[in-house]
């Protein structure tokens, strides 16, 4: 993980900012996973998902020790990356 933040690779949203409509990076603040294929109609909050500079999920794995794979397939993303009381 770097330290220094960037605009998101997708759609250029710079840190602090939303990502366009159709951006692949953004999450779902319902579920946690990609918002761009989760299904999650209602209930969307572009604010809370809005670009941090980092990759989505990076520094929460880094604070456990363990990699994004172990991350997604632990199911972190829905505890960690989801607006609380949103996630199933």
């Amino acid at each position: 993980m770097t330290d220094r933040l960037h605009d998101c690779h997708d759609c250029g949203a710079k840190p602090g900012q939303v990502h366009i409509a159709g951006c692949d990076v953004e999450r779902c603040s319902t579920c946690g996973r990609q918002r761009i294929s989760c299904g999650c109609d209602e209930g969307q909050d572009q604010a809370f998902a809005r670009w941090t500079g980092l990759c989505p999920g990076s520094a929460e794995a880094a604070a456990l020790g363990i990699d994004l794979n172990e991350f997604t397939r632990r199911g972190l993303p829905k505890i960690m990356l989801a607006r609380p009381g949103e996630a199933g």
